[in-house]
């Protein structure tokens, strides 16, 4: 039980210092109630516009809205905070070369410092003037530059800051180690941009597999299922053979969209893992491969019901 509330605290903290992070105007706790109400909203309004309207889908489809809803709002802070990390490792080379460049011509840390911070690169400069404030407040160059890391949350930055502090701590020219930090940043980024390129074919590849053909045949599957229990209750003749033969197709096509959730989220986990090398991020994909692997689910159920009668979900 202790092991519990610790691990629900970790998370609980590990969100609000996401959104300190990212400067998020909402407050963490405000926006997991608001998020969640919302999903409850989404999930609730589609089961009663399939209650209500007689609409040819399953209540489970209730289910997904709210999983999808609620994954996308809880997972925007994580989208933003990513976006920042990779505008920040983008910009990284170039502030590195310009404080190098400044170091050679005479400047010194602060002034470098201060002419990345008034200088365009995004986020980074905005962490900038966050460690001239440390500087101004009495904090040394080291304890700025780990609190620079610390806020942002990259182990590049937090590679680079740590290089910077030993290179500062050995007495070495730092104007050369910059430099040379830079080309390696540089070059890592530029790693990353290939790996993301090389792996497109594979992730188009799962996401075609996993939420579009896969959904169209268990689709066209569930159509001939509901076509085969039909015809047998017909020849059954007795009401309890009927009702009998009603709830075997229900089951059939609720496990078949069962199925269906289970093999999108595993595709969305594969996704992250070959195109960014991490499980979390499928917190991204997994919504919108939902959303298109039922739209397609419900495409073919629609289409394959018309080729052979007419038959609906």
């Amino acid at each position: 039980m202790d092991n519990e509330k610790r691990e629900r605290k970790s998370v609980l903290a590990g969100y609000k210092r996401l959104f300190k992070h990212i400067n998020f105007r909402i407050q963490p706790h405000v926006w997991l109630v608001a998020s969640l109400a919302i999903a409850v909203g989404a999930g609730t309004a589609a089961f009663a516009a399939i209650t209500i309207l007689f609409l040819p889908m399953s209540p489970l489809v209730a289910l997904v809205a709210f999983l999808v809803v609620a994954d996308i709002m809880l997972s925007y802070p994580y989208l933003l905070h990513i976006r920042r990390i990779s505008a920040i490792e983008a910009a990284l080379p170039d502030a590195l070369k310009q404080l190098a460049d400044t170091l050679k011509a005479g400047g010194t840390y602060e002034y470098g410092l201060r002419e990345i911070s008034t200088a365009e690169y995004g986020p980074l400069s905005q962490e900038m003037k966050n460690v001239l404030r440390k500087m101004e407040e009495g904090e040394n160059l080291e304890d700025s530059l780990n609190t620079f890391s610390e806020n942002v949350d990259s182990m590049l930055v937090r590679r680079t800051v740590t290089i910077i502090n030993d290179a500062i701590k050995a007495g070495a020219g730092l104007a050369e180690v910059l430099d040379e930090i830079a080309d390696d940043v540089r070059a890592m980024h530029r790693i990353a941009k290939e790996r993301i390129g090389g792996t497109m074919l594979q992730v188009l590849f799962i996401v075609a597999a996993g939420s579009v053909v896969a959904p169209i045949i268990l689709g066209m599957v569930t159509t001939v299922v509901q076509l085969f229990i039909e015809i047998a209750a017909g020849t059954g003749g007795s009401k309890e053979a009927i009702i009998e033969a009603i709830a075997t197709k229900n089951l059939i096509v609720t496990l078949m969209q069962v199925y269906l959730m289970v093999e999108v989220l595993a595709s969305g986990v594969m996704v992250s893992l070959t195109r960014e090398g991490k499980a979390a991020k499928s917190l991204i994909y997994i919504p919108l491969l939902l959303l298109i692997g039922f739209v397609f689910y419900y495409l073919s159920v629609f289409v394959s019901g018309l080729m052979i009668g007419g038959i609906r979900v």
